[in-house]
């Protein structure tokens, strides 16, 4: 019984999802929020931009983030990295592509597919580079556009924690287990003016979300990397930050752009 109410509500999530989520492109300032002893980083900047897009029967996400990092040596380095997804509406297939440079050269380059049987059911994803792989997800896992829809009913619900295997494509093992604490959304004060279609963050209800990602297994003490999100019911994020373990990195909305909905 209490997988057919968590399906059902997948289910009421993506039609949500199809009504409130906003298309649209983000820009987000980087710097560093915090380095911790022994992580040999002094500084870092940039800017990471994410599009989400309405593909009529997908919802297309595109992100990149471009950063420079200063060590304690004052030796400098950059990161580029890029993602981009293709979700079906009914969170059932998934298409996949990451790509992370360092220094103008490409360390890691993933791409391939994610297929689940049914809602809440099982899937299989295959991976085409760096080779050819494949592998099965558990029943109940989710893709991440549609977990991003199931968060904000929670928080809409008034629920203050939720946990789902989530499978992104990003990493070659498998699926991160995603624990999500809900809770008021920061005070914005202070925060830098936001250019563009700002109508797009009026009349939200918002969020202080914090995510949790965990290797499928694996709910030791410290996770892989968190994720803070000021997020609107809309989709909008007003700012995050990554933290990575070592470091943190902050990320501050300037621009924000409207995408047209398709003509389906």
């Amino acid at each position: 019984m209490l997988l057919a109410v968590l399906w059902i509500s997948v289910a009421d999530a993506q039609q949500q999802l199809e009504s409130v989520l906003v298309p649209h492109r983000a820009t987000y300032d980087m710097k560093l929020s915090v380095a911790r002893p022994n992580s040999g980083i002094v500084d870092v900047s940039g800017r990471m931009v994410i599009e989400n897009v309405d593909s009529c029967d997908a919802w297309e996400v595109k992100q990149r983030i471009k950063l420079k990092f200063l060590r304690n040596d004052s030796e400098e380095f950059s990161t580029d990295s890029s993602f981009t997804s293709y979700e079906t509406k009914d969170g059932l297939g998934l298409r996949f592509s990451v790509r992370n440079i360092q220094d103008d050269e490409v360390e890691e380059e993933l791409r391939g597919h994610a297929d689940l049987t049914a809602t809440g059911g099982k899937g299989r994803a295959t991976f085409t580079l760096p080779e050819a792989r494949s592998f099965e997800l558990p029943a109940g896992t989710l893709f991440p556009t549609t977990h991003l829809a199931l968060i904000i009913q929670h928080a809409r619900d008034g629920d203050q924690s939720a946990s789902y295997g989530v499978f992104d494509g990003a990493r070659l093992d498998g699926a991160f287990q995603v624990n999500a604490v809900i809770g008021r959304s920061p005070r914005t004060t202070g925060a830098p003016a936001v250019r563009g279609d700002v109508g797009l963050l009026r009349n939200q209800p918002s969020w202080g979300v914090r995510l949790a990602f965990f290797a499928t297994g694996d709910q030791g003490t410290n996770p892989e990397y968190e994720l803070a999100l000021d997020l609107l019911g809309n989709g909008v994020a007003r700012s995050m930050l990554l933290d990575y373990g070592d470091f943190a990195v902050d990320a501050r909305l300037v621009q924000l752009q409207a995408l047209p909905r398709p003509k389906c």
